[in-house]
């Protein structure tokens, strides 16, 4: 067993333990009748809602794959969408085990199956989260923008006040994040200034040279207004999945469009957090739920539970079955290698 295998499971283990210590800390006071409302809203939920919004993620799954392939034509490859969008599945389903493991999946199977390059596709994924990060962002402050009120006001008395009081009380605070910084700093200069020569910084070099390639891929769009549409129309089913979600439950049904928002907004904070969200999502949609819309705390533990579930019961599924899937895809010609091939035998 390698060391990297090692210290992947170890990460693993350590942020599950994470997941399972926050969903521990959000039942551990339940009364009896707390666990009995948990349970019992669970398990009157309409389900036909739920299938629904699972149908919604896996559209959404399909325009990222959509949206991948267009990223990666002007690198002048045009892979397979069934490759693709199992490639995308299997990748979120690897991140449930480990983060960002999926990443790394996904430009291995393009590569094996599609025959391109592994540091283009990682390049074309670096603009992808960039462009996933910036979504966020937009979401974000819509929310604030619509909310700002409620938000404030939750911010104010949940951290900035509590912030404010630990920075009071530590006065040298400031000037050892300063040291840190100065010290990291020289450290990272020193080690460039030695690794610079070897012949590992020259093949990593060249590494990210060919992601850069990958990257500036964005600019060279063959439809930037698809492309784009593709991006808000992806968000747009990560929103629709939550408000769907909503009416599953009775005691959520009267929820609506700002509440969703806000759950799409911290929930993906928690999805970020730990594998798969476990714990962290839990924990963040219902103190959301609680606090800024007044949620009686076992309804709210309910829903995240069913929103959370129906969506990792469908990465599982799915994921799954793209792996078996792909074992039987042969590896073709691109479309980009069989032109080759013609043109060659014309000659």
């Amino acid at each position: 067993m390698t060391k990297k295998l090692i210290f992947n499971i170890l990460k693993f283990a350590v942020f599950l333990s994470l997941g399972i210590f926050l969903l521990w800390l959000i039942t551990k006071d339940y009364t009896e009748e707390q666990w009995t409302d948990f349970k019992n809203a669970l398990f009157h939920a309409n389900y036909w809602w739920v299938a629904f919004a699972v149908l919604i993620g896996l559209l959404s799954h399909l325009i990222r794959a959509l949206r991948w392939n267009m990223m990666i034509e002007p690198l002048g490859y045009r892979p397979r969408l069934k490759t693709t969008f199992y490639s995308v599945m299997i990748a979120y389903l690897a991140n449930m085990a480990i983060p960002r493991l999926g990443e790394v999946t996904r430009c291995g199977i393009l590569q094996r199956y599609e025959k391109v390059p592994f540091d283009k596709a990682l390049g074309t994924i670096v603009v992808e989260r960039a462009i996933d990060l910036l979504s966020l962002i937009i979401i974000t402050l819509l929310l604030f923008i619509f909310q700002f009120d409620l938000i404030y006001d939750f911010f104010d008395e949940k951290v900035i006040i509590p912030l404010g009081e630990k920075i009071a009380q530590s006065n040298n605070l400031l000037l050892i994040v300063a040291i840190v910084f100065v010290v990291c700093g020289i450290a990272v200069w020193y080690f460039i200034k030695k690794f610079k020569h070897t012949d590992l910084y020259l093949r990593i070099r060249i590494l990210l040279l060919n992601v850069r390639e990958g990257v500036y891929s964005i600019r060279h769009l063959k439809n930037f207004w698809l492309f784009l549409f593709y991006s808000v129309f992806m968000w747009f089913c990560y929103y629709a999945m939550v408000w769907v979600c909503f009416y599953a439950m009775a005691q959520t049904a009267h929820l609506g469009m700002a509440e969703a928002l806000s759950v799409l907004v911290f929930g993906t904070v928690g999805i970020i957090a730990t594998p798969g969200g476990i714990g962290a999502y839990h924990i963040i949609v219902t103190e959301t739920l609680v606090a800024l819309y007044g949620l009686q705390e076992t309804y709210a533990n309910s829903f995240s539970w069913l929103a959370w579930g129906c969506q990792t019961a469908m990465i599982i599924l799915i994921g799954l079955l793209s792996l078996l899937l792909l074992s039987r895809l042969s590896g073709k010609e691109t479309v980009h290698e069989k032109v080759a091939g013609d043109t060659s035998k014309n000659n």
